[in-house]
């Protein structure tokens, strides 16, 4: 009888071991099943929130054309209060959602296609080169847009690319986007890197826009004091923040020029788990048929652009601006 039972003890015990045997392997097979079903939730989950702060970003964007169509009013007062292509920021909270938009007119930048050459080569000499080194590359990139092959004093010519085994030809044509720039014979990564904020290819216009440009493009400027345009600029700056009319210029150039139409703009969106996207579109209000816009840009935000969400200027859901 003892032996009996102790046989049933021993064979319990075995199919305990079994069982705990069978437990832990079966917990071993499902873990990793379970880990990959969370990090596949997660990747879902960011994906949506991707997804859904590009859209918010995308109708921030169209709010703001459709707030710059709008027809100014003619009082003064509410006039000054709607959306301008001033850079003033505007930020608002949709469905958890902090979102920014700004617009700028593209005449704040210095047009890589109209600019003078003198405005062109302080961008370049800013960038860091010599003013031997910027004479060439202004003549290079007016080589690279005029519709001849006729070569300036320092520039360069398709045969003058071919020779330096250069798979990029001159277009003998504007420019269409900044990015070419880095075709044009002279140009460096660096130099680049350090003029392409400063540059756009939508202004159409030989000088800048002093209402738009921020200081570092009017101290650019020939004949303009780097220091005089930076305390006005903050002065007119704060005018906007302030929903009062700027201050009037106190300098003059042969260099400025008004905006004409075409202004870029940026959206940012963030999630309320901190998921961010942008975009970036440039255009020109009513620049085709019926009055429709005419888009020349459409891309998302660099990573390196985004920034936490400005408090000031916020928009309440009716659409009015709290300074």
């Amino acid at each position: 009888m003892n032996r009996t039972a102790r046989n049933r003890r021993q064979q319990s015990g075995i199919a305990l071991i079994m069982v705990l045997g069978l437990v832990i392997f079966l917990t071993l097979i499902a873990l990793p099943f379970s880990e990959s079903q969370r990090v596949s939730t997660q990747v879902a989950a960011n994906t949506l929130g991707s997804a859904t702060s590009q859209a918010a970003a995308d109708g921030a964007v169209n709010r703001m054309v459709y707030e710059l169509s709008r027809a100014r009013s003619a009082d003064a007062q509410i006039a000054l209060k709607q959306w301008k292509a001033d850079g003033l920021v505007h930020s608002w909270v949709e469905n958890g959602m902090q979102i920014a938009v700004s617009a700028k007119s593209e005449t704040a930048k210095i047009d890589l296609n109209f600019a003078a050459e003198a405005l062109l080569k302080r961008v370049f000499t800013f960038g860091g080169a010599t003013d031997e080194e910027a004479d060439g590359t202004v003549s290079a990139v007016k080589d690279w847009t005029d519709a001849d092959n006729l070569k300036r004093p320092n520039g360069a010519e398709a045969d003058d690319y071919k020779t330096a085994g250069k798979k990029v030809l001159p277009s003998n044509d504007f420019f269409v986007a900044i990015e070419e720039l880095q075709n044009v014979m002279g140009m460096t990564p660096k130099l680049y890197n350090a003029v392409a904020p400063l540059l756009t290819v939508h202004g159409r216009s030989p000088g800048v826009d002093p209402q738009a440009a921020s200081a570092l493009i009017l101290g650019l400027v020939p004949g303009i004091d780097a220091s005089q345009a930076q305390a006005w600029v903050e002065q007119r700056d704060q005018a906007l923040r302030d929903g009062v009319p700027p201050p009037p210029i106190p300098f003059s150039s042969p260099y400025f020029a008004g905006g004409q139409g075409a202004v870029r703009i940026r959206a940012d969106a963030v999630t309320a788990s901190s998921i961010k996207s942008s975009r970036e579109a440039s255009l020109r209000l009513g620049g085709v048929a019926r009055g429709r816009p005419q888009f020349f840009l459409w891309q998302k935000g660099l990573p390196a652009d985004a920034q936490p969400m400005p408090a000031a200027n916020t928009v309440n859901p009716s659409g009015a601006v709290n300074g």
